[in-house]
């Protein structure tokens, strides 16, 4: 199948997906299609938290915001405008439309920052909600993005767009068309390629590795302007794999590198371990007789995140001369960027200032991992609009659900979607959404997707070291089954009369309110009962709906403390508010357990998991071949640890006659685990 089909299936299939839930949940078409691209978008790196703006059309058409995003840590300001078409076979996207949108963009900002907003805003709107927090961070602001997403194909004339600054701040366009959407949807890189040219301020390297070496190692020592300018122009997108945020200088590490840039710049390169990065690709060039860098493909850097941004920080708040500020760069050329296990491994044995976890590294964990096994296996009970079984399919990568029907005919890819329709995807973002709301953390949820994402990962490293048992069949089914509840609380606040927007905030908080209630009560959810039933119980919905409706009305409160309503959300201060909600459970008395009983059924469910553990350690064990076993004999035998033990376990292993105990295969496990850098 040639590109053009494939992407024209893509999109028949997304636009059908877009439309039902559209109809569903009694939303804008557009304004779907663009709560699906700005959830992709922020997986994949690009910005962090953002807000849809649901009223921000002008009458008049003389400006537009469909949506905005502010980045903390490289101070840049987006807003998104939505240019959709119903048709399904739309047009191409024209450059006049683009630039169009782009001047009703900007507009919107002048009207933002020139105008008293409550003359021009609607008080009570999410329009004027968005202008008031620009208005609030703009002395923080660097840069602003005008992003342009839409579902059409566009002729390449990204380049060719241009904007003028608004005053002293540099404006870029930004055009995600659909077959840009559909390479970074299809991706399993999980991000867009990222091609960095410095033929205008190429940096001096030498060799660190010998010919013949696997991977291409330099050192480097970059100008800290050139830093500055790469992260102000990717951002979070450079950290990627370094899952670790800016600690926005409350650390004592960050204080010191912020006083060194500021008072003591020509210190700042003995005093600092300086980054460790990896790369695609790196382009080098001999100029005056030495080897310089002149490009990058995808450069990440995986340790060293907060000695970046404190410079950029440095630079752009404290206004530091960072002109004899240099920091020296170890990196790693790969082969291939989609070896995320040797990239987690590099930033793990890294040099750092702060100890980076297995957390910080948490795409490469093995709950992932286990959760995927339980999603392609475990069969989800028909539900009320369904006539068979189907799977919740979870993306452990980006790109997992699209690459599984890539060489599909349309009749296999038709089954492949009925088995596992897309509403019924899974990403990480997702399920760190609706478990900390459930486990009543909604101050976390409304911070965004990748903060939020990060407290889930730090919650789940520390249970999973704990006891990884706990995760198992019963916690997949309550994953699924907290989910269902949570989406179908998401539609119904759409449809409701007094719903005014910031249905994000609006649904964590119910359902943190209702967990809270249950908890307070010495209760847990019956799980197994609201696994097989057909549709969310009714008591749940009227429950959870009332508790909106009363959340709604204390978010739009006029005498609330903290005007803006996104960063009201955000704060302890309005959960502890939202614990007074009221909050009668007893028509739930049906799907409830005790404590105690819930407790023994984990209990039971651990019990399981380890069975299960036990049984795939003895097929790993068996499965691997009397070579790999050999070898780490002789790594055992070279670091004197050969112990009688474990020599016996490992003769046992290569005698294809004998069948290694369940003991003996959770030991062999851990060899092929401690060797595992050398047996690849």
């Amino acid at each position: 199948m040639d590109e053009k089909a494939i992407i024209d299936d893509y999109y028949s299939d997304l636009l059908e997906h877009i439309k039902a839930s559209s109809d569903v949940e009694g939303q804008l078409i557009e304004h779907e299609y663009l709560e699906y691209i700005l959830a992709l978008l922020s997986d994949s790196g690009e910005f962090d938290d953002y807000s849809i703006v649901e009223d921000g059309r002008d009458g008049a058409e003389r400006w537009l915001v469909d949506g905005y995003s502010y980045d903390e840590n490289n101070y840049t300001l987006t807003l998104f405008a939505t240019l959709f078409s119903t048709d399904p076979a739309p047009d191409k996207l024209t450059r006049r439309e683009v630039e169009l949108a782009v001047r009703k963009l900007f507009s919107f900002l002048e009207i933002t920052l020139s105008n008293d907003i409550s003359s021009v805003l609607e008080p009570t709107s999410t329009c004027y909600q968005a202008a008031e927090f620009i208005q609030k961070y703009w002395g923080n602001v660097s840069k602003v993005n005008l992003m342009v997403i839409s579902n059409r194909q566009s002729i390449d004339f990204r380049k060719g767009i241009e904007s003028k600054d608004f005053g002293s701040r540099p404006c870029s366009v930004h055009i995600w068309d659909l077959n840009r959407i559909y390479k970074l949807e299809a991706s399993r890189t999980e991000r867009e390629e990222m091609d960095i040219d410095l033929k205008a301020s190429p940096i001096p390297c030498l060799p660190a590795n010998l010919s013949g070496e696997e991977f291409q190692s330099l050192l480097a020592v970059i100008p800290a302007a050139t830093l500055v300018e790469l992260y102000g122009k990717w951002g979070s997108r450079l950290l990627e794999q370094n899952v670790r945020s800016f600690l926005q200088n409350r650390g004592k590490v960050n204080k010191g590198i912020r006083s060194t840039i500021i008072e003591n710049p020509g210190n700042f390169f003995p005093y600092n371990n300086g980054i460790t990065a990896t790369a695609e690709a790196v382009e080098i060039d001999v100029i005056d007789g030495q080897n310089c860098i002149t490009g990058f493909k995808n450069l990440q850097i995986v340790n060293g995140g907060q000695t970046t941004a404190s410079i950029y920080s440095a630079y752009f708040k404290d206004k530091a001369d960072i002109s004899n500020v240099f920091v020296q760069m170890k990196l790693t050329v790969l082969s291939s960027i989609e070896d995320s296990d040797l990239i987690s491994k590099i930033a793990r044995y890294a040099n750092s200032q702060n100890k980076v976890s297995d957390a910080d590294l948490f795409s490469n964990h093995p709950y992932h991992v286990r959760i995927e096994g339980f999603s392609r296996r475990i069969w989800v009970p028909i539900k009320a609009d369904q006539n068979s079984q189907t799977h919740w399919f979870y993306e452990r990568a980006r790109g997992q659900y699209l690459d599984a029907q890539a060489y599909m005919s349309k009749a296999e890819r038709r089954k492949f979607q009925k088995l596992h329709p897309r509403n019924q995807l899974l990403t990480k973002t997702d399920v760190a959404k609706i478990m900390n709301s459930w486990d009543m953390l909604p101050h976390e949820v409304s911070k965004g997707a990748q903060k939020n994402f990060a407290k889930f990962a730090g919650s789940v490293d520390k249970d999973w070291m704990k006891d990884d048992l706990y995760f198992n069949e019963h916690y997949f089914r309550k994953l699924v089954t907290r989910a269902f509840i949570f989406r179908k609380l998401e539609k119904d606040v759409l449809k409701a009369s007094w719903y005014l927007g910031y249905r994000a905030n609006i649904v964590t908080y119910a359902i943190a309110r209702l967990a809270l209630a249950i908890q307070d009560r010495g209760k847990d959810i019956d799980y197994d009962v609201l696994w097989r039933a057909p549709q969310v119980p009714e008591a749940f919905v009227e429950i959870l709906m009332t508790l909106a409706e009363s959340i709604n009305e204390k978010l739009h409160d006029e005498n609330r403390p903290i005007g803006n309503i996104s960063e009201y959300a955000k704060r302890q201060t309005f959960w502890e508010a939202i614990k007074n909600i009221a909050c009668d459970i007893e028509t739930l008395k049906y799907c409830l357990v005790d404590r105690s009983d819930a407790r023994r059924l984990e209990a039971n469910s651990k019990s399981i998991q380890k069975e299960d553990n036990s049984i795939r350690a003895q097929e790993l064990a068996l499965n691997t071949s009397k070579e790999i076993w050999a070898k780490i004999e002789s790594y055992l035998l070279e670091e004197d640890a050969a112990t009688p033990s474990l020599m016996g376990i490992l003769k046992t292993a290569k005698n294809p006659a004998k069948f290694p105990s369940e003991k003996q295969s959770q030991v062999l496990v851990k060899l092929l685990a401690r060797f595992e850098d050398r047996l690849a």
